[in-house]
């Protein structure tokens, strides 16, 4: 009997936990536009996934200038951590307005609640002066960070891509000036952030596409045990001969790659993802559905104004949703969370929510 009584108990116990994390609503990070009131932390609330409203009337929840030393950010990428109650966001520090080989580094930010956070800037420079390459001058750009556990490190990996000036290389194309034009060089790296979620560790190469790979974007996937990179192949269409994939073209689209280890080597798979004939996408984002085990793949149409949402099992998507990018909501590269009603309540409470 006793037994019986202690099972019974585990049981209600795990069930009650489980109930207290049912997730309701989606929770959207962006930044909204290329000046330096739209490069600022925005969130928006879905009950769908696809179709969503600003939280703050459209307004900026986190202010760039007490976070940023560029004052301004793009790219937010926000998670849920292992622990079900901590969010942790990383974030592009660059302000477009300097220039797109303006930014040198990266914001870590914590938080218990989604409203109040901790911040840390990281400026590769200053932080890694002894790495060869790594210096003011050589440097193109630091984009796109994200956050993933690593289950065997027991850390939080945080990946994004590095841009340097020495890795360029010329194409058939000229510049106005009618000097060729050098194909800039994007590579994925990897650090482990320390416990506080305050600095980073020496970064290491995770990925090498043979050209121009930016908005990297990794999931696990528990069906095939696997990681499964999503990234876009950034740059113009051109052809980058003595890459270690020579004779691929580049078309600005969604493409993913697989690993058994979160930290690769990764297997590409020369296909496109997003809806044929959608030309250039960036900024996609896979998170999953709530009471599915299927997931969405969002990506922004930039040139055309509008978000695109295809749902699948991570290796096949079909288009489902354009959602128009318009009024209090026009987002930029982001990404989504799911919330429980609770986190939604508070959310709204606090930065007020318009349902029509």
């Amino acid at each position: 009997m006793k037994l019986r009584i202690s099972t019974l108990l585990i049981s209600i116990f795990f069930s009650a936990a489980s109930f207290a994390q049912q997730y309701t609503s989606y929770l959207f990070a962006f930044f909204s536009n290329n000046t330096p009131q739209g490069e600022q932390v925005r969130f928006a609330i879905s009950d769908d996934g696809f179709n969503y409203k600003s939280l703050n009337d459209g307004h900026p929840v986190i202010d760039s200038d007490s976070i940023a030393l560029t004052h301004s950010i793009r790219d937010p990428h926000l998670m849920r951590g292992e622990d079900g109650k901590t969010f942790y966001m990383v974030l592009t520090d660059m302000r477009s307005s300097k220039g797109w080989q303006s930014n040198d580094g990266m914001i870590l930010m914590k938080s218990t609640d989604l409203i109040h956070w901790q911040h840390t800037a990281i400026d590769f420079p200053n932080r890694f002066p002894h790495l060869d390459g790594f210096d003011r001058k050589n440097l193109h750009a630091v984009w796109a960070p994200q956050t993933i556990w690593d289950p065997v490190e027991k850390k939080y990996m945080i990946y994004y891509s590095i841009g340097r000036h020495d890795w360029e290389y010329p194409t058939k194309d000229k510049n106005r000036d009618g000097s060729v034009f050098h194909q800039p060089y994007f590579k994925l790296y990897y650090s482990y952030a320390n416990e506080d979620f305050t600095d980073i560790t020496e970064p290491k190469l995770l990925f090498d596409f043979g050209t121009a790979c930016i908005d990297g974007d990794i999931v696990y996937d528990k069906k095939n045990r696997e990681y499964v990179l999503f990234f876009k192949d950034e740059g113009r269409t051109v052809i980058n001969p003595d890459g270690p994939y020579g004779g691929w073209r580049t078309r600005q689209g969604v493409l993913r790659a697989t690993s058994k280890s979160v930290t690769g080597p990764y297997t590409i798979e020369w296909r496109y993802l997003h809806r044929s004939g959608q030309f250039p996408v960036e900024g996609s984002s896979v998170f999953p559905i709530i009471g599915s085990d299927e997931y969405m793949l969002m990506y922004d149409c930039y040139a055309k104004g509008h978000y695109e949402f295809c749902r699948g099992d991570l290796k096949n998507f079909k288009y489902i949703h354009s959602t128009p990018t318009k009024g209090n909501f026009t987002p930029r590269h982001g990404s989504v969370i799911q919330i429980t009603k609770e986190e939604r309540e508070r959310l709204e409470k606090h930065f007020g929510y318009k349902t029509n």
